[in-house]
């Protein structure tokens, strides 16, 4: 189930508590930790549900926001929260009355928590972060003593950082598009990274691997999308900019029967045509689509269209009533 809100069509006076029910009810309760004007309140929700899972994106005016222990015990939710900030922020975490830990989040940095420890976010700007809500019977047997002390920051520009940042954006890609059971499935995945940045137990170690096996996958796959349209994009380079080596780049691949050729090569292609079947296209003649996703040889491009498309490109744009180019 999908589910999305936004103040902007709601009267001022009524903003914050609608958007307040309506977190409360998908999600989980919030309790905002400053009272502006009504006027300039501006706040959001989309979430998803698939299966034992919740994705979500918060986005707020509030500068000050988060979870009071009245909000812990009206939920009584026993989950744990991975939450990506996009805006600077300082996160306090209370993980048991007295104690309160502080840390300094930015763009694109990961926390890890409980949603029973009460909680605030302080930034200049509103508040807003996407997150995942992780059942405790999920994640506490890959965790070393089965639950967490702590909250665990993991930073955007680390290695783990990454490899977690490209599996939870491959996740909210991903989960929309397939049915609860699948989606549940790709979330159950990202964990046993979620479990190696907190701590893993060995069934936890065992699950990492294959999660990092994906996540580095699909690493690799953003960065080949990212720099599609250089000639220069080769294996050694990919393997270069991802720490990795090229031999256990081309291992990556391996699974998914294709190699790493063959799928910059498809990528290309399906650019190329979205190219020549587009109306903004039409006055670039196909050498320039070609050459400017990446292509170094025309004829190679030709017989690579003619193979994957079982049509020449020309014959693209005559399917699209654009008439014959070259």
């Amino acid at each position: 189930m999908r589910v999305r809100f936004s103040t902007d069509d709601v009267r001022p006076r009524d903003r914050e508590e609608f958007w307040l029910d309506f977190v409360s009810k998908h999600v989980i309760s919030v309790t905002p930790g400053e009272r502006p004007d009504p006027a300039t309140i501006r706040a959001s929700l989309e979430a998803q549900t698939a299966g034992r899972f919740t994705l979500f994106d918060l986005r707020t005016s509030h500068r000050i926001n988060g979870r009071t222990a009245a909000d812990v015990s009206r939920d009584n939710l026993d989950k744990f929260n991975l939450r990506r900030v996009s805006r600077e922020q300082v996160y306090r975490v209370s993980p048991r009355p007295g104690r309160t830990e502080e840390i300094r989040l930015s763009p694109g940095d990961f926390c890890i928590t409980s949603v029973g420890w009460p909680n605030q976010s302080l930034t200049t700007d509103g508040v807003a972060f996407s997150a995942l809500l992780i059942p405790r019977e999920v994640l506490s047997p890959l965790l070393a003593g089965g639950r967490l002390t702590s909250p665990i920051p993991v930073r955007a520009g680390s290695p783990l950082g990454s490899l977690v940042g490209a599996a939870f954006d491959a996740a909210a890609a991903q989960v929309p598009l397939l049915s609860p059971e699948l989606g549940d499935a790709v979330l159950q995945n990202l964990c046993g990274l979620v479990a190696l940045a907190c701590g893993a137990s060995e069934e936890g170690r065992l699950s990492a691997q294959e999660s990092l096996r994906s996540a580095r996958l699909e690493a690799a796959k953003q960065y080949i999308n990212q720099h599609l349209a250089e000639p220069g994009l080769t294996p050694a380079s990919t393997a270069a900019a991802l720490g990795l080596s090229l031999r256990n780049l081309h291992l990556l691949f391996e699974p998914t029967g294709m190699t790493f050729a063959q799928y910059v090569m498809g990528r290309r292609l399906l650019q190329c045509r979205s190219a020549l079947a587009s109306p903004t296209g039409i006055n670039r003649s196909v050498a320039d689509i070609a050459f400017g996703w990446g292509f170094n040889s025309l004829a190679t491009f030709y017989r690579a269209f003619q193979h994957h498309f079982g049509m020449p490109p020309a014959a693209v744009r005559t399917l699209e009533g654009f008439g014959q180019a070259d």
